[in-house]
């Protein structure tokens, strides 16, 4: 089938001809198929005569960007199985991808699938939209909807040949984390893809409902489904102690008919479904018809409650603490310990913090978290939030520096329908809106780019905003919590932070240590082992050796306690017994690790520690004469072939924040060599 490509960028389609069919038998054009070829001219100015080339990262960057998907792979390994077997025999591949759009995982089992990987389809390549136009995986994560792209519909003439279906991997808070897409060659026409479509889309919601489940077995779950053979399903919400619905799965959503999950998180469940807790306690499946906004469905509910507290906590943990006592701390476990406490450890910097966070929590002070990558600051986040009036509210995060710059404005602010080319037809609510009387919370802050910086404050300031596209004022009872690894103040000073906005959001400021400043190690250790054994579900006794905790105890960490989770999985997997000796451990922990002298920042961090190393871009001198930063950009730059990924990465800062300094200077090149993403 043949694409006009002067009808694909001629403007938005009729509603409703997404999937209608013309006079002649041609299928009209998908609306996001259009959407996407807008977004290639304007916004990313890709020629659609281009020939594509796929960038391909290195094995030991993919293994650093897989990293985070490590354990969702080791749990979701039956499920890949299925999918795996399925593509096999129907000639696909299957990719895996995080929320970059970069393959982090391929699984390439039939002769199709190695000629597919022999032209690109492969791990480690980077399939972003803004860098390799219409394509299902990029366009999936743009869209955050499942979508086939077939043959001609590829922006690219070199990915003509392909069809890919994509669908996103949905988070417990909403947001995509990755895409699962199989992909094949295109023969035949375009419809014939509905079942690889299908087959992605049911593949991703066990995926999302393992995740979710996981997340929340501390809470009551209902599983809800149209059948009674199919109860219990993908369909779920999760309901805290106060019976207020706190998460919802994408299949729940769409039962619903819900266009945002923030339309259903935030509500009673008992008076939204008309449904008591005394009822599913009573029964096994309860059969029950819901209204829920026009539509009235029969459902069969069924109520998964949450694991006994009693169990999540390991021998391994109560054996060790023997160890923790020797060196003078009391380790007896506290019951109904508040949030911040449980965070705050055993360590007397942090135990103060947390005291001081109680007594201002619920006064509407600003509170900034400073602390290296790694240190927990959105764990310490969600602990202020579960310690306050607001925890019965949404629970909102952003990253700062994980969004494109040109999408972060409407992900914190939304938009109303139709208001650009490629919105969604609905509209959709921002971040902001969506964490009405709950909480925000802005992680790394110091990567947002000016423009929106300044929108930020008044918000802020007026706590009302103004979505996209819209002209009415919308209320919103705001509370933000802002969090960075940098110097904030050197960014004000520099220019690339505002002042009067750091002052706003930094009420109050908490220096979170490195897990080498924390003098709470052992125990630190020890709680990490514990909900590991818990996830992985032993049934039996796992502690760790004197000696072998001793050794852990003084390493460097400089991953800080995300390297830790990594060293106890590989050791858990090691062992022959049930304990963890010395030599189960990986070779890393018993190398001297080289860092840097701490640095001490200039905040006044109101703190026991000395603030983390914030490495900023004027931090790499030479020791012979200082550089300008222009000429540290330009000597970083060629060091690293203008990849800006890497350049970025040596620099300690975001892609986006290394390219507004590229264009501050004016060092654009013509190269292929440089990284537009």
């Amino acid at each position: 089938m043949s694409y006009n490509k002067d009808k694909l960028l001629a403007g938005p389609a009729k509603a409703g001809s997404d999937t209608t069919r013309k006079d002649g038998g041609e299928s009209e054009v998908n609306q996001y198929i259009q959407n996407s070829w807008t977004r290639c001219r304007d916004r990313y100015k890709i020629d659609p005569e281009s020939k594509v080339e796929v960038l391909n990262l290195t094995e030991s960057e993919v293994r650093q960007k897989r990293e985070p998907l490590e354990k969702l792979l080791a749990d979701s390994a039956g499920v890949f199985d299925k999918i795996r077997a399925v593509s096999k025999n129907s000639g696909y591949t299957v990719l895996l991808t995080n929320a970059e759009g970069l393959v982090v995982k391929s699984f390439c089992d039939s002769g199709v699938g190695h000629e597919l990987e022999s032209r690109g389809l492969r791990q480690g390549s980077l399939w972003t939209e803004s860098l390799v136009g219409t394509n299902g995986l990029g366009t999936c994560l743009t869209e955050a909807l499942p979508v086939t792209v077939y043959a001609e519909e590829h922006y690219g003439s070199t990915l003509h040949n392909f069809s890919c279906s994509a669908a996103p991997l949905i988070a417990p808070d909403g947001n995509p984390f990755g895409a699962l897409d199989v992909s094949t060659f295109a023969t035949g026409n375009r419809m014939g893809q509905a079942l690889a479509l299908n087959l992605v889309c049911e593949t991703a919601d066990e995926i999302e409902t393992l995740i979710f489940r996981e997340a929340y077995e501390n809470q009551r779950v209902i599983s809800m489904s149209t059948s009674l053979m199919m109860a219990p399903t993908t369909a779920l919400i999760a309901v805290n102690d106060n019976d207020t619905i706190i998460a919802a799965t994408t299949p729940m959503l769409l039962a619903l008919g819900c266009r945002d999950r923030y339309e259903l998180v935030g509500r009673k469940f008992c008076e939204t479904f008309d449904l008591t807790f005394s009822q599913l306690e009573q029964n096994v499946i309860v059969e029950h018809y819901v209204r829920y906004g026009q539509q009235r469905r029969k459902f069969f509910a069924t109520l998964i409650p949450p694991v006994n507290e009693s169990t999540l906590i390991t021998k391994a943990y109560m054996r060790n603490q023997d160890l923790v006592k020797k060196q003078g701390k009391n380790s007896a476990p506290q019951q109904d310990i508040n949030p911040l406490e449980e965070v705050a450890g055993q360590d007397s910097g942090l135990q103060k913090q947390a005291a001081r966070c109680l007594r201002i929590v619920n006064k509407g002070i600003s509170i900034l978290l400073q602390g290296e990558t790694g240190t927990g600051k959105e764990v310490w986040a969600r602990a202020l939030h579960n310690s306050s009036e607001r925890r019965d509210k949404p629970f909102v995060t952003l990253n700062c520096a994980a969004i494109p710059e040109s999408l972060i404005e409407s992900e914190l602010f939304g938009y109303s329908a139709g208001t650009f080319t490629g919105a969604l037809k609905s509209g959709k609510v921002g971040k902001i809106q969506a964490s009405n009387g709950g909480t925000l919370f802005l992680d790394e802050i110091g990567d947002m780019p000016l423009e929106l910086q300044a929108r930020l404050l008044r918000v802020l300031a007026e706590k009302e905003i103004i979505p996209l596209g819209d002209v009415n004022p919308i209320k919103v009872d705001l509370n933000v919590i802002c969090a960075t690894h940098r110097d904030l103040k050197e960014y004000v000073a520099g220019g690339d932070f505002r002042e009067d906005l750091y002052y706003r959001i930094s009420g109050f400021r908490i220096g979170l240590p490195s897990l080498r400043e924390r003098e709470d190690r052992p125990h630190i250790i020890n709680r990490v082992l514990s909900e590991l054994c818990r996830e992985e579900g032993e049934a039996s006794t796992v502690f760790i050796a004197e000696d072998a905790l001793a050794q852990l105890s003084h390493y460097a960490w400089p991953g800080n306690i995300r390297q830790l989770k990594n060293v106890l999985q590989f050791a858990l997997c090691m062992r022959e017994e049930d304990m963890i000796r010395l030599e189960d451990l990986p070779e890393e922990v018993f190398q001297e690790e080289r860092l840097a002298p701490v640095e001490t920042s200039k905040e006044e961090v109101p703190s026991s520690y000395p603030p983390s190393r914030m490495v900023s871009i004027s931090h790499h001198e030479s020791a012979a004469a200082p550089l300008s930063e222009k000429e540290e950009l330009e000597q970083i730059l060629e060091q690293h072939r203008w990849v800006v990924t890497r350049a970025a990465k040596a620099l300690g800062v975001s892609r986006s924040t290394l390219h507004r300094k590229i264009k501050k200077y004016g060092l654009l090149i013509e190269s292929e060599e440089y990284e537009l993403d």
